[in-house]
């Protein structure tokens, strides 16, 4: 009889160890799960992870403390879902965001490029074997800062500045100077005399040099008597 009782206490010994077994392996499966973002809050997400919903878990970012970073997940985006309670429901656990799918891949494969899609045309790429960087902002660019420049600089399209424009060297063009407004011309810092190569041609205005119009102004003969106007060549 005492062989029986122990026999059957030691049953529900292994019963009972069995079932804490189960119950440690399905806490085990819940630490660390797939999953995919089901809805993008402000600073949680809601996610799909097989035939749980995991609400309000906040999203891990690549720096939140004296260096900020902020990019809200995107629906159907896939991430590693961990469960800090470890326990059967999954509310304490965060988003671990930044991992690839079909839906949204890598959007460069070369090794020598670090690139960042921003969505919209919006991209930047780094070449870490030639040093440069190409981006692309269909929406523009505004840049509130001192810029300097070091380097040469080739430019395609309109340029519209407001204020001066300073240069310490030669202003080169080659094709055609459409200027409207004010035009003064001084000679250099040392008392240069700025100097005009080639043909100019004024319509409908005139050169006064001195307070003489080029224009309008009159040569006089031997005997003091004015001549005719300027004529056209």
């Amino acid at each position: 009889m005492e062989a029986l009782r122990r026999i059957a206490a030691l049953q529900k010994q292994v019963e009972w160890l069995t079932e804490e077994l189960a119950n440690t392996n399905r806490r085990l499966e819940n630490i660390i799960r797939l999953g995919t973002v089901a809805k993008a809050n402000a600073d949680t997400v809601d996610i799909q992870t097989g035939a749980n919903l995991a609400m309000g878990a906040p999203f891990f970012v690549p720096a939140a403390g004296r260096v900020k970073h902020y990019r809200r997940p995107t629906v159907g985006e896939q991430c590693i879902l961990i469960n800090l309670g470890s326990g059967d429901n999954l509310n304490n656990a965060v988003a671990l965001m930044g991992l690839r799918s079909d839906q949204f891949p890598f959007p460069t494969l070369k090794e020598n490029e670090v690139m960042t899609d921003y969505g919209g045309g919006m991209t930047e790429v780094y070449n870490l074997d030639a040093g440069s960087v190409e981006c692309i902002y269909p929406g523009g660019q505004t840049i509130k800062a001192d810029v300097t420049h070091i380097g040469n600089q080739e430019h395609t399209g309109n340029t519209n500045r407001t204020g001066d424009s300073i240069f310490t060297g030669s202003f080169i063009s080659t094709g055609l100077f459409n200027h409207q407004g004010a035009f003064a011309v001084s000679g250099g810092a040392g008392g240069g005399v700025a100097t005009f190569e080639g043909g100019m041609n004024i319509t409908s205005g005139d050169v006064v040099v001195d307070g003489y119009s080029v224009k309008l102004h009159f040569h006089y003969d031997y005997e003091n008597r004015p001549t005719s106007q300027a004529m056209k060549s």
